[in-house]
């Protein structure tokens, strides 16, 4: 996938966060025990790799709290033996990613967290998406926190056109400024995006039905390649695998193990959903090509598309009406149609509270 191809290998590769690499190796060169680092802002802009490549670059071991781990208590006493111990590999960074997931079940997940920072022999350094979500109102206290913004669309843009360039992509100028425009300063799903919208270009695209026959009928190098080609993206692939399933096998045993394999997509589809964190795409992917594997199969097959497509489909002109009106208004209120949406269900709440005299219908 091209987010991994591209994926910055020197901190000179780190696109729009200057000022924060400059700034965390700062407090690195003058860390002292008892204080950690957090960094915090949206998804996909750097933050998680930013601290990889200084580890590398530095020579210091990264001992890292994995993104799917749970932030409870014992998962984070896990990580005292690193905090403690001395190492004969040389000196370490430790990592905890997504702090701001700690659990609220487990009001001791905080306390264990400020205990590591204020005995650790390394530098601790925390990510978040939120440095003033509630859960991390105490750790707060013990960290300098340092905020990465959004990246700018217009460099975001020329890192689109270097990589157009590279792979020989038959996209125009307008079509990467609007991937550009729309991955919201968010240069992982920029990139994912760009790689989406020119698979047509590579090869001719293979129709669903085409990708079905593939999944259900051929082998499994066969279904992973018509799935890249599929000119359905990957979520609409699944829906039409858990619709067809049960027309394609007889056998409960292969019914139970291709559901089995699908549940296992879902799992990753959800961690890409739950953390941005698109590198779960081609686990996702070979889960569901991995249903090629099964052997016992009915000849002909009429596939059929899956009901909550048929539902989306009906509602396609709303959603439309919708996504337009919230281009308009973001236009008039400075920021993307996708902050419009997040925020319009409370602007219908007030509109709504305000009287029925002032009401508004949105």
């Amino acid at each position: 996938m091209l987010v991994d191809k591209y994926k910055p290998k020197t901190l000179d590769e780190v696109i729009g966060q200057t000022i924060v690499v400059k700034k965390v190796l700062n407090w690195l060169d003058e860390w002292e025990p008892g204080e950690a680092l957090m960094l915090y802002g949206p998804t996909g802009i750097g933050k998680g790799i930013i601290v990889e490549l200084i580890a590398k670059e530095k020579k210091l071991n990264l001992v890292e709290v994995n993104a799917s781990d749970n932030r409870d208590a014992s998962s984070i006493k896990k990580l005292i033996p690193a905090t403690k111990n001395s190492s004969l590999m040389g000196g370490r960074i430790i990592l905890i990613d997504e702090a701001d997931n700690l659990s609220r079940e487990d009001r001791g997940g905080a306390a264990e967290l400020i205990d590591i920072i204020k005995n650790s022999k390394y530098p601790v350094i925390l990510i978040a998406k939120d440095a003033y979500d509630s859960k991390l109102r105490t750790v707060r206290k013990y960290c300098q926190l340092v905020k990465l913004r959004k990246v700018a669309k217009n460099i975001i843009e020329r890192k689109l056109i270097e990589i157009v360039k590279k792979e020989k992509l038959k996209l125009s100028f307008t079509e990467i400024k609007k991937i550009a425009e729309n991955a919201d300063g968010d240069v992982r799903s920029a990139i994912n995006d760009l790689e989406i919208e020119s698979l047509g270009y590579r090869e001719k695209e293979k129709s669903v039905f085409e990708t079905m026959q593939a999944i259900f009928k051929g082998d499994l190098k066969t279904a992973l390649k018509t799935m890249e080609l599929c000119d359905k993206n990957l979520d609409e692939i699944f829906w039409w695998v858990e619709q067809n399933i049960t027309n394609e096998y007889n056998n409960i045993d292969d019914i139970a193990l291709a559901f089995d394999f699908l549940s296992k997509a879902d799992m990753f589809r959800g961690k890409i959903y739950k953390n941005q964190n698109y590198r779960f795409k081609k686990y996702m992917r070979d889960m569901i090509a991995s249903i090629s594997t099964i052997k016992s199969k009915k000849g002909f097959t009429m596939y059929k598309p899956p009901s909550m497509l048929i539902i989306l489909g009906k509602s396609k002109a709303t959603r439309k009406k919708a996504d337009e009106f919230n281009q308009i208004l973001g236009r008039q209120l400075h920021c993307s149609k996708r902050k419009v949406k997040e925020q319009m269900p409370y602007l219908n709440l007030i509109l709504k509270n305000y009287g029925d005299e002032n009401s508004v219908s949105v």
